[in-house]
């Protein structure tokens, strides 16, 4: 059963020939797509801005449908898949301690409550995710979780679907940015001389490839360089883009 699990992660990587993801910036939406160059190498294939008029915000999603369905009308269904970032003031993250030897299966209701509490809302009004994070003392793991109101997934969900597109999944900006930066050809020297449209990933850098032992060039920068380059690069235009590619990248993992 494992290794018709692996080869069927294998053969739907191999299968994606495009891949979108959608990134907020400063009121404006940003679309970059990928598309498949070789086995193990992708690169920018589209990077499109959209900018609200002054009668609308962020949140005209009429627009933003719009918007999506002009640059995605001409393309199959397959091709239209999307994932995105939330604008930050509508996700709330944080951290939680739970008991080391509570079961991991029980973290669920605990995060649920300390993400409602956190969004001022019901449990059932919420959506979310959570991982383990890094600190663990022995007596108490600490978790990361980040979550949002069901009511905003759902108006973008509806906002994509009437646009044609189908919602894959959604992510916060840095954890889309760290993919990208960590999967870009040529690492931080690329981020931040490359314009984004000559931009190039390495798929075997991806979790899902590397973890089955297929990475098979060394990591392009230490941990230190990819903060430094990050910290450069989010606050400007081409932060948003290192997002949405880093968001298209998860159809590879």
């Amino acid at each position: 059963m494992q290794t018709w699990t692996r080869w069927w992660h294998r053969w739907a990587r191999g299968s994606v020939r495009h891949a979108w993801g959608l990134a907020p910036h400063d009121g404006a939406w940003v679309l970059v797509g990928l598309s498949r160059q070789s086995a193990d190498l992708v690169k920018v294939q589209t990077v499109v801005t959209w900018s609200p008029s002054e009668a609308f915000d962020a949140t005209d999603l009429n627009g933003l449908s719009q918007h999506l369905h002009q640059h995605g009308h001409s393309r199959s269904g397959s091709h239209r898949r999307l994932s995105m970032a939330l604008p930050s003031a509508m996700v709330r993250q944080g951290f939680m301690d739970v008991p080391a030897d509570l079961p991991k299966e029980d973290w669920l209701d605990e995060v649920h409550l300390e993400v409602a509490e956190a969004l001022e809302l019901a449990p059932q009004e919420v959506n979310f995710d959570f991982e383990p994070a890094p600190h663990n003392d022995g007596l108490v793991q600490r978790v990361h979780w980040v979550g949002c109101a069901q009511a905003q997934m759902r108006a973008f969900k509806n906002c994509t679907r009437a646009a044609g597109w189908r919602l894959a999944a959604v992510e916060i900006e840095n954890q889309a940015a760290q993919r990208g930066v960590r999967a870009l050809r040529g690492g931080s020297v690329s981020l931040l001389t490359q314009a984004p449209q000559d931009w190039q990933f390495r798929l075997d850098t991806l979790v899902g490839a590397a973890t089955r032992g297929e990475q098979t060039e060394p990591p392009e920068d230490s941990e230190e360089t990819i903060e430094e380059a990050l910290a450069q690069i989010m606050p400007t235009p081409g932060g948003a883009r290192l997002v949405a590619a880093g968001l298209a990248l998860k159809a590879w993992q």
